[in-house]
């Protein structure tokens, strides 16, 4: 891929945001709220219940693509939760992602809002999210220049999950076992926020279960006619009710892309991969709420593979392939597919990219890599979404054995509308494709 190309090709896109808006390049991706973001109202509560902002952190050490799913988890559960009378006014506070194990780049990342990421109104098409942009202010307009968490729940797991062989939903207040690091990662950078309580729950069901800990503990720490503020610190451990159902389908769609991000991937699939919308086919329109059932997505004339590497490396040699077979596995499904291109999206070294062109001698092998001014700008979480789009809408995709981003695009793709056999696809321990491991299929639902 010519670099000068690329660079030409990203401060175009980069000026065209600049002219459908009034803001500093930095604001739109680094500092604030992103200034695309239209007025959508939440929706509105069916009575004047007080307000309950539910906040919720994720264990420091998980990544990116991991944090997706536990949202889903949360939102899901919102939505449910506004049914029950006396929370019809409830919000999720979605947290800020700090600088995150697997954003390598030396340079600041931390404090990052979701719309950063995501397409908020969106989002709220499924259920009333706040980010924390939003929620400061709201409570900067109630007249208060800082937040008081009235009450943070620690999640953690029980010694022993089952009882006599059986997984039973259930939660009990325990002593904390989690260093109050927790605490404080939550909080990094933000000196207007204090805890009023704090309880240790040790927690084991679906996200549902949380709404009986909000009645249990109703009494003790709320007062009533004020705003309730919760945190439910290690959301994680909280499950899916019902993975994978209509409702699930219903979330994940919603978590549309920010708007910039998809045209500097439409952009880049244009200009060097040839691939548009229309001539792949693919179901896209405006809202989301307007999806229907589809199998009809061509994809462009390229193949994708996500190739896991870094810390797989250490914990998954068992069943990762050397970066040998990963080529001939990729030259073996361009020739089955009639393609010369591939797009490769990888977290691997520079030596490893360049053995793999070595490998790969003859492929129009592309890797989508900013200059560094522009990697700055966009952050390593925007960088992955932006090869997430690309790999979405490529003919085939190739993933790697139980990574959450193949996950995540295997998602994408089926909202897409591709047919299955050219989605769920898994790179194998040995080029022969004998004794692979193979990822879930987990179908959409409408």
């Amino acid at each position: 891929m010519n670099k000068l190309a690329l660079i030409s090709l990203l401060t175009f896109v980069f000026h065209l945001v600049l002219s459908q808006s009034h803001c500093d390049i930095k604001e739109i991706f680094v500092i604030k709220k992103l200034c695309d973001i239209s007025e959508r109202p939440l929706v509105k509560a069916k009575d004047e219940s007080d307000p309950v902002y539910i906040l919720y952190s994720v264990n420091p050490v998980e990544g990116f693509n991991l944090r997706r799913d536990v949202y889903l988890r949360m939102a899901i559960f919102l939505r449910h939760l506004r049914k029950v009378k006396g929370y019809e006014n409830s919000h999720l506070v979605l947290p800020v992602f700090h600088h995150l194990y697997h954003w390598k780049s030396q340079f600041r990342q931390s404090n990052m809002f979701w719309n950063h990421f995501f397409d908020l109104p969106s989002l709220k098409l499924f259920t009333n999210v706040l980010d924390m942009w939003e929620f400061f202010d709201i409570i900067r307009n109630e007249g208060k220049d800082y937040v008081e968490i009235g009450e943070v729940y620690k999640l953690q797991h029980f010694e022993t999950m089952f009882e006599n062989g059986v997984f039973v939903d259930k939660f009990e207040e325990a002593a904390c076992t989690r260093h109050e690091y927790d605490n404080y990662h939550y909080m990094e950078n933000y000196y207007n926020i204090t805890e009023k309580t704090i309880t240790c729950i040790n927690f084991q069901g679906s996200a549902m279960l949380l709404k009986n800990i909000l009645e249990e503990y109703k009494v003790e720490n709320h007062k009533a006619g004020t705003s309730r503020i919760v945190l439910f610190a290690h959301a994680e451990t909280a499950l899916h009710e019902f993975f994978g159902d209509e409702e699930y389908w219903m979330a994940r769609r919603s978590m549309r892309f920010n708007k910039n991000l998809q045209v500097i991937g439409n952009a880049y699939r244009a200009d060097f991969l040839s691939s548009t919308d229309e001539k792949d086919k693919v179901q896209r329109p405006e809202l989301w709420t307007d999806e229907k059932p589809y199998r009809g997505a061509v994809g462009g004339e390229y193949l994708c593979v996500h190739m896991r590497r870094a810390d797989f490396l250490y914990g998954r040699e068992q069943q990762l392939p050397s970066l040998r077979s990963i080529a001939n596995q990729i030259k073996r499904a361009l020739a089955e597919l009639g393609l010369h291109k591939v797009f490769l999206s990888s977290d691997c070294s520079g030596s490893e990219f360049h053995d793999m062109r070595a490998f790969l001698r003859g492929v129009n092998l592309h890797k989508f890599k900013p200059p560094w001014e522009f990697q700055m700008q966009l952050g390593d979480g925007a960088v992955a979404i932006i090869d997430q789009i690309i790999c979405s809408h490529a003919r085939k995709f190739i993933g790697t054995f139980e990574s959450t981003f193949t996950y995540r695009i295997y998602e994408e793709r089926e909202i897409l509308g591709f047919q299955q056999n050219m989605t769920f696809n898994t790179l194998c321990k040995r080029d022969d494709l004998i004794d692979c491991n193979r990822n879930s299929v987990w179908p959409i639902r409408y």
